[in-house]
């Protein structure tokens, strides 16, 4: 039997030599750009946290349900496998898969719907996020993740967050849609807002809420800084709900094996029969031990998903090949602009054109609507979602009506990122603790004083970013100090 020639696509791999960094600085003597994009994230506070952040179930509930840092793992994991099998640039790749999630809030999806309420002024906060200017609006976690690597995390003084290439950047920001595809929040027949306590008429509910806020950083980017390894992070990240979405229902009776096994039949039915995947789904419909079933659906799922992308992503490569006459890296460098551009006026995204064959990614979209409604909809994730949300209105609304129960180093960051470098620099060469000493006794009278639109919104995003960084026993302990029964005690 020959052996199978294997395709490469090293023409299209990301070269470090094309990008650089946001603040210039002396690179490493034998670790790659995107090796340091890597590690600099996986080294990073938010990165960590994610360990302890929920994926679909609250962390804590079961131990073998995944959590965002698990998760995170297996796109990676995922990613390496595509960007081996074509020979590209496996190294951006698992820095992009590292680093997709790192601006998730706790508890979830519904954690960052609650926090996107909240920062475009849906969701009422103590009147403090009425009638908010466009440029202070919005919340969602693929934005937030570019504020974390951009801004929030510190590693140098020089300058904020990771410092690292738009490539990376880049493939965390457009790992998810740059804009939220609908409110969510109004009845089917009626502009009404189901907002707690909101039950009213909403003229907005047609447009898409305002993200202003992140502009700045993805101004910094560039549209050009897209690649072929950040649209496959988006189609491995895909790949990796589908599993573990198939596990976890599974792990919680959520959803029975032989209902299961009836939808991937009637999704994918076509393709498993003709293929080398019916022998192993044939074994998978008699095996009646979950033990043993279980993980066999979720490896036949992963391995025909990536299976099937890897094949039409060849056909799409080999396209452009031709099209554009590509030959090597520079080649494809040059064209980058010109294929964007042109997907663009055929009203293409590039997501959907590195993506399935036309077929199968409708049925892929049908079977994910189907694990969606039925774990979304059950009751185990039903009541989460609703504690989720109560904690974090209630967390925001103890802090915005009382800022000083913010912890010291929130309220450095809240004046750090309110003052004026003139007037931070009255505070150099002060310790840290007498510093916020003299902040907390300036809070007060700032909080009613200073111009109220500029204060407050900076206030309720250093809030906003707080919460977001937070996992889900954290968020919970605090709500239980502010509000249950939690000694108050060391902190």
């Amino acid at each position: 039997m020959l052996e199978e020639k294997i395709k490469t696509y090293e023409m299209f791999a990301a070269d470090p030599q094309n990008t650089r960094r946001l603040h210039e600085e002396e690179e490493h003597t034998f670790r790659s750009k995107f090796e340091r994009d890597r590690d600099r994230i996986i080294y990073s506070k938010e990165f960590r946290r994610l360990s302890g952040k929920t994926q679909v179930f609250v962390t804590g509930f079961d131990d073998h349900v995944r959590t965002r840092l698990t998760h995170t793992i297996e796109v990676s994991q995922i990613t390496k496998t595509i960007c081996k099998r074509l020979n590209l640039n496996v190294e951006l790749g698992e820095a992009i898969a590292m680093g997709h999630d790192i601006g998730h809030t706790p508890f979830g999806h519904m954690g960052e719907r609650t926090l996107n309420y909240i920062m475009t002024g849906c969701d009422d906060i103590r009147g403090i996020n009425t009638n908010m200017d466009n440029k202070y609006k919005g919340f969602k976690h693929n934005l937030q993740g570019l504020r974390v690597v951009m801004s929030l995390e510190k590693i140098s003084k020089k300058y904020d967050g990771l410092n690292l290439t738009p490539y990376t950047l880049w493939g965390i920001l457009n790992h998810s849609d740059e804009v939220y595809k609908s409110c969510g929040r109004k009845f089917a027949k009626e502009n009404i807002c189901s907002l707690k306590q909101s039950y009213k008429k909403c003229d907005g509910f047609k447009k898409t809420f305002s993200l202003d806020f992140y502009n700045k950083y993805k101004d910094e980017i560039g549209e050009d800084a897209w690649t072929v390894e950040a649209l496959i992070v988006r189609q491995a990240d895909e790949i990796a709900q589908r599993h573990h979405d198939i596990e976890d229902a599974l792990e919680t009776n959520i959803i029975e094996k032989e209902e299961l096994v009836s939808k991937i039949e009637e999704y994918f039915g076509s393709w498993l029969e003709e293929s080398q995947w019916f022998y192993d789904f044939q074994i998978i419909q008699n095996e009646g031990d979950k033990t043993y079933y279980m993980p066999m659906i979720s490896s036949l799922i992963v391995d025909f998903l990536t299976t099937k992308y890897i094949e039409n992503l060849e056909t799409t490569l080999d396209d452009l090949i031709i099209k554009y006459n590509i030959k090597n890296s520079n080649d494809f460098h040059k064209n980058k602009s010109v294929i964007r551009r042109e997907y663009r006026i055929m009203g293409k995204s590039l997501f959907e054109q590195f993506s399935y064959e036309e077929s199968l990614r409708d049925k892929e979209k049908n079977f994910q609507k189907y694990l969606r409604n039925r774990i979304l909809n059950s009751f185990l994730a039903q009541a989460m979602d609703g504690k989720s949300n109560f904690i974090i209105r209630q967390l925001i609304k103890a802090y915005v009506t009382n800022p000083q129960q913010l912890p010291d180093k929130t309220i450095f960051t809240l004046y750090r990122n309110y003052l004026s470098s003139n007037e931070w620099n009255t505070y150099k060469g002060k310790s840290f603790r007498e510093v916020v000493g003299r902040l907390r006794n300036q809070l007060n009278s700032d909080y009613f004083t200073k111009p109220e639109k500029e204060f407050r919104m900076v206030l309720l995003r250093t809030i906003c970013d707080y919460i977001a960084g937070m996992t889900d026993n954290y968020a919970i302990e605090q709500y239980n100090l502010l509000y249950g029964s939690k000694q108050i005690g060391h902190i």
